[in-house]
């Protein structure tokens, strides 16, 4: 019997380098890179300024941000052929929204900060009285700052197609998604908050729920695998009737 355990392997080593490529972006960005992500929008400073005097580590962060939709990508094509055998509907939603649409996100916001990146560059060059590149800059710093609330709201979609197959099919534990489950409504709520703009400091503390469950979760597969017993055999596939 196929037990998927490569598929189970790459996936959760996938799920834990996009985790890592996630935080490490966050780190090496600096502070416009960490404020996009966190939710805590920077006030009262000189964006374009700052964003050129971290431009090294700003596209650092930005690489690292694509790397990170790269691998979430990769996992979902890993894992689409064993959801497929609980369901066709939540297998695709995933591969949809944690695949395609999270993926293709993250790679217009790496090109977004690339752009400002470009921005800053030229602000500096042509001095700081340019308003019409500060008005650029802010708004193209609102736009990725709008894109970390959608973002999100996109991935738990597929993160909830995923868990309920999981918990279906028993192919992980059911305390692992079960915790997926309960950490998907406060993750939500960071989301709505932020992208109502009434976050008021606590959208960290929201996320801090499903976070350490995606870690944990993507170092289960790659140790443990899934349940074998939980695999069930392919249906047999039946003769045309009158066939060859």
């Amino acid at each position: 019997m196929n037990t998927y355990r490569m598929n189970a392997v790459m996936a959760g080593a996938l799920y834990f380098l996009g985790t890592v490529f996630g935080v490490m972006g966050g780190i090496i960005g600096g502070d416009v890179l960490l404020s996009l992500i966190s939710g805590t929008p920077l006030r009262g400073v000189d964006m374009l300024s700052l964003v050129a005097a971290n431009s090294s580590r700003l596209t650092g962060g930005a690489f690292l941000t694509l790397m990170m939709g790269i691998a979430l990508v990769g996992m979902t094509v890993f894992l689409y052929p064993v959801i497929r055998r609980d369901s066709e509907e939540l297998a695709l939603g995933m591969l949809l929204f944690r695949g395609a649409i999270e993926g293709t996100s993250y790679f217009i916001w790496t090109l977004g900060i690339l752009t400002m990146i470009a921005l800053g560059n030229e602000y500096v060059a042509t001095g700081a009285d340019s308003a019409a590149l500060r008005s650029m800059g802010t708004v193209l710093y609102q736009f990725l700052d709008i894109g970390g609330a959608v973002g999100p709201i996109v991935f738990l979609i597929g993160a909830t197609c995923l868990y309920i197959s999981f918990y279906r099919t028993r192919l992980i534990p059911r305390w692992l998604t079960v915790w997926g489950l309960i950490g998907v409504a406060p993750y939500m709520a960071y989301a709505l908050l932020h992208l109502f703009h009434m976050d008021n400091g606590i959208g960290f503390y929201l996320q801090m729920v499903l976070a350490p469950q995606e870690i944990v979760m993507g170092l289960w597969l790659v140790i443990k695998g899934f349940n074998p017993s939980a695999i069930t055999p392919a249906p047999a596939r039946q003769p045309a009737v009158g066939g060859c």
